[in-house]
């Protein structure tokens, strides 16, 4: 499935609803969290309300895709509008499975961010508000959100703040409390049946196959490094040794590559067939390995303990992969 528009959404109706309704006459609330899964569409619908508040049109009509500003969203060049998202690699350039939002991005600091988020919302807009979307808000640094808190309880005055995260839990109390919640949950993807057995498919997360299908490359790849590996785990040790080195490289080249997901999500997929309480142990052991590699450990060392862990959780017998699984 390809979207014609970039305004056309899979799904999320009733939000869409409610925001327009919200904001049809400029008087929503103005500190937004939407809450739902990686994938399902969120960053799609703060760019669509970004498109709304800022549309030429009439109320009924936006954002109507054709006035300048609906087409400035949508080629992601509008000036009032900006998205923040989490540094993935360190000063030195190294990659980081999971990134950060420090605070001299949102506030000013010397030598930091020439050009912090506070200040950017506090000028004036050319259209009618500033949106700031923070994709992935709860990587926000203890310092960071705590400093960014009464611009959160208090936009400037023509300013809309849209945090995106996976729900209020995942943020400090005092970030959510300032934020009025819209949850998203997973969408239909039955127009996405031939990439099974992607787990977007089973998840509901339209955006993560959309990705998927715009770099088959690079998802396959990451696939099949889940499969060599569950293979190996059932049979020789030293076979399994060396699998899990190339299991690493390849972490690190789906990191590299972007693909979504990498090899550890995939291995979450056949794992199922596990007993449950088989399975969310092999789960636990691959959240301690995504731990050890987001604080720079040894990718190969913890390529090999999940090795040898997933190896005793499946015992002699090879897990029964599905035809698609099957390389």
């Amino acid at each position: 499935m390809q979207l014609s528009s970039p305004f056309e959404l899979i799904g999320h109706q009733e939000v869409l609803r409610r925001l327009k309704s919200g904001w049809r006459e400029g008087e929503g609330p103005r500190t937004l969290l939407f809450a739902g899964p990686d994938g399902v569409g969120k960053r799609l619908v703060a760019h669509w309300l970004a498109a709304f508040v800022n549309c030429e049109a009439l109320p009924e009509a936006r954002p109507c895709g054709v006035c300048a500003s609906c087409q400035a969203v949508a080629q992601r060049g509008h000036l009032d509008v900006r998205e923040l998202a989490p540094n993935t690699t360190t000063q030195s350039g190294r990659s980081k499975l999971r990134g950060e939002i420090t605070i001299d991005r949102l506030v000013p600091r010397d030598g930091g961010d020439p050009d912090p988020l506070i200040e950017w919302l506090r000028s004036k807009p050319g259209r009618h508000y500033r949106v700031a979307i923070i994709d992935h808000a709860e990587a926000m640094t203890a310092a960071a959100a705590n400093a960014f808190l009464k611009t959160l309880e208090e936009p400037p005055p023509a300013a809309l703040i849209v945090l995106l995260a996976a729900g209020p839990d995942a943020l400090l109390p005092t970030v959510a409390s300032r934020a009025s919640t819209v949850r998203f949950g997973a969408v239909e993807t039955g127009d996405f049946s031939d990439l099974a057995p992607h787990p977007g498919v089973r998840l509901g997360q339209p955006g993560s196959l959309l990705r998927a299908r715009g770099d088959q490359g690079a998802t396959l790849q990451a696939r099949e490094a889940a499969v060599s590996l569950l293979k190996a785990c059932s049979g020789d040790l030293l076979d399994a040794l060396e699998a899990a080195e190339e299991f690493a490289t390849a972490i690190n080249k789906a990191l590299a590559a972007g693909a979504d997901p990498g090899p550890l999500a995939w291995l979450r997929e056949p794992l199922r067939a596990l007993p449950l309480t088989a399975y969310a142990t092999a789960v636990e052991r691959i959240e301690s390995c995504e731990d050890a590699l987001a604080a720079y450990g040894n990718a190969g060392l913890a390529c090999a303990v999940l090795t040898l862990e997933l190896r005793e959780l499946m015992g002699a017998d090879p897990l029964p992969l599905g035809t698609a699984w099957r390389s």
